[in-house]
């Protein structure tokens, strides 16, 4: 089943409304994950105590109110044949508590079969599977490969996005253009919390507000029987008042391949976070892959992904290094639902200068290596 396409085409057939004037339709869909999570790991310093994994994504209690709990509603209405606008409502769990917020808040104008333009709000095509990171029926995992999907905290952009999208033969072609701003939030790094540089007395877990302007990406992608390249960049200037930056610049870079072949799937990412030197302890300089292969057994799917970040061209001592391999399955429960089950087991090393080996975890741990467990329930409707 090619998720992907099976989850954009029915948000965009679940129901119509028919209403009066200029709106002839209006079209509703939605999606919901829920999640629950369990890390086996201990600190090293103190064994009889646990830690946490990921920005809170899991700890040593079971927790069925995570972060990646999630809940959308979509509505989309036909202003008229070349002009239609888009909301997507989301609200996500464990420390945003189910706040409702605009997702998705644009205007779509199509040129032609081929070229469109978006205005507003809309989720960015920051890595292979960022536009739709939120909708967990779409991808096979049970959730996000973290070693490459937590380098971006940015999720959506409000500005302007071109899209040339067109078929040649057996190829489809895709090339997207995309500018804007916007305001983020992040979690501060364990590994500038814990070292003496960390004057400002932040805590573990502590949320730091940032902004974003004068982004400019490109995202490209080339495909044809069941065989996916994409290729996509962006550069954007940031500003984190609490760190007393005011002109900083990030950039991303990526490369991608999925193969749906038959029975077969593989997904592989390969990314780079380079940044100017004022967000050294903020988002220090990063790379990161991982690759994924499954095989289709009907309706079960069983995969295995392994994993590695490390720090980025330039050396910083807040930079994470950890390699990780994880087992997993997807069941097909119906058409349009999935559950999922996943262990992952990540590995930490060390990076100079460092205060110790902290991978993605909150603090070092007991034999640098620590078990996460995942479940998830997937729907869209």
């Amino acid at each position: 089943m090619k998720y992907r396409i099976l989850v954009l085409a029915c948000m965009l057939t679940s129901l119509y409304i028919p209403t009066a004037d200029a709106f002839e339709n209006v079209e509703f869909s939605g999606y919901m994950t829920v999640m629950g999570t369990y890390a086996k790991v201990q600190k090293k310093t103190n064994p009889t105590q646990n830690t946490q994994y990921d920005n809170s994504f899991a700890s040593d209690q079971p927790d069925f109110d995570t972060r990646g709990n999630t809940v959308g509603f979509q509505a989309s209405a036909s202003v008229s044949d070349k002009l239609d606008v888009t909301l997507v409502l989301q609200a996500l769990g464990g420390k945003d508590q189910y706040n409702i917020s605009a997702e998705w808040a644009y205007a779509n104008y199509s040129v032609n079969d081929d070229f469109t333009v978006r205005l507003g709000r809309f989720k960015g095509p920051f890595f292979m599977v960022s536009e739709y990171s939120t909708v967990g029926y779409a991808y096979p995992w049970a959730t996000l490969p973290h070693e490459v999907y937590s380098t971006n905290p940015m999720t959506a952009v409000t500005g302007l996005d071109f899209v040339y999208n067109t078929e040649l033969s057996n190829w489809d072609f895709l090339f997207e253009l995309y500018t804007g701003s916007g305001n983020h939030k992040a979690t501060a790094l364990p590994t500038f919390v814990d070292s003496t540089a960390n004057v400002m007395g932040l805590t573990k877990g502590t949320t730091v507000n940032f902004s974003t302007d004068g982004m400019v990406g490109v995202n490209t992608s080339i495909g044809t029987r069941g065989i996916t390249l994409r290729a996509g960049y962006f550069s954007t200037g940031v500003k984190i008042p609490s760190f007393g930056i005011n002109s900083a610049r990030g950039n991303f870079g990526g490369l991608g391949l999925i193969i749906d072949w038959r029975d077969i799937l593989v997904y592989s990412e390969y990314i780079i976070r380079d940044t100017s030197s004022e967000l050294v302890a903020a988002f220090p300089d990063q790379k990161a892959w991982y690759t994924t292969l499954g095989y289709r057994f009907g309706d079960f799917m069983p995969y295995v992904t392994l994993g590695s970040i490390d720090q980025g061209k330039d050396a910083s001592p807040y930079a994470v290094k950890q390699s990780s391999v994880s087992l997993g399955f997807r069941y097909e429960v119906g058409a349009t639902s999935a559950i999922k089950f996943e262990l992952h087991q990540a590995k930490t090393g060390s990076i100079p200068g460092s205060t110790g080996k902290y991978g993605l975890f909150d603090d070092p741990i007991k034999n640098d290596k620590g078990n996460v467990f995942t479940a998830s329930f997937d729907l869209i409707f």
